[in-house]
């Protein structure tokens, strides 16, 4: 069943007992639109998020046999921290995803570009617009309904410019961050969210009832659609 978001776009469910359980589905479902986009376009581009989360997600998914040196894989956003910090989004992302850490992949990576945070998102900018808009997003969600790095109520919030590419989020009191912008994410051709327990299911579910909106309401009015892929622990 894939019922209208009350927020427009159109949210396609599909639940599961544990988060172990969804990550298995979702690297399945990953990897099928992968393949076909091989097949279509001879390549694809992917963008996952950091966190705990995503762990098991990444390490299915880098198991599969595919083409992965036809494949660009990104991050939905970064600290801007050193690429080895324990914080580090990538640093994650290497450790759990064979393909990058074996060098098989291309790593558009957040870091490396100088010690100043904007001029780092001028760069990150720059190579977002030569590339095609995203082909798949998966992302994470917080319990304040934030995605990527782009928080409730923050500068890098939905007001954002939407075809920036990059946004730049400063959240008090925590490093500051680069995420991809609210234009980049919604423009993916195929978009996922993997979540889990039930305070993050009320704030998907509750959207029709909020008198301001959150960063994920980006997603759940998509036109394109989004497929939700929740466990209830």
């Amino acid at each position: 069943m894939q019922p209208t978001s009350p927020i427009g776009g159109t949210v396609a469910w599909h639940r599961f007992a544990t988060l172990a359980d969804a990550s298995e589905a979702l690297a399945e479902a990953v990897s099928i639109r992968l393949r076909a986009l091989l097949a279509g376009q001879g390549r694809a581009s992917l963008a996952v998020p950091g966190g705990t989360t995503p762990a098991r997600f990444l390490a299915v998914l880098g198991g599969i046999d595919l083409a992965w040196e036809n494949i660009t894989l990104l991050p939905t956003d970064e600290r801007f921290v050193a690429a080895d910090d324990a914080a580090s989004n990538e640093r994650m992302i290497r450790e759990q995803f064979a393909p990058l850490r074996d060098g098989r992949v291309t790593f558009l990576s957040f870091h490396g570009h100088g010690s100043d945070i904007e001029a780092a998102a001028a760069v990150l900018c720059a190579r977002l617009a030569e590339a095609p808009p995203l082909d798949l997003l998966v992302s994470g969600m917080g319990t304040d309904g934030h995605i990527a790095s782009l928080f409730p109520g923050g500068e890098s919030g939905v007001s954002a410019a939407p075809d920036s590419g990059i946004v730049v989020a400063r959240p008090p009191g925590l490093p500051p961050r680069l995420s991809l912008s609210p234009g980049r994410l919604t423009g993916a051709g195929w978009a996922s969210l993997l979540v889990s327990g039930a305070v993050k299911e009320a704030v998907l579910k509750t959207a029709l009832e909020r008198t301001s909106p959150l960063p994920v309401d980006l997603l759940l009015a998509r036109g394109q659609g989004l497929d939700v892929y929740w466990a209830k622990e």
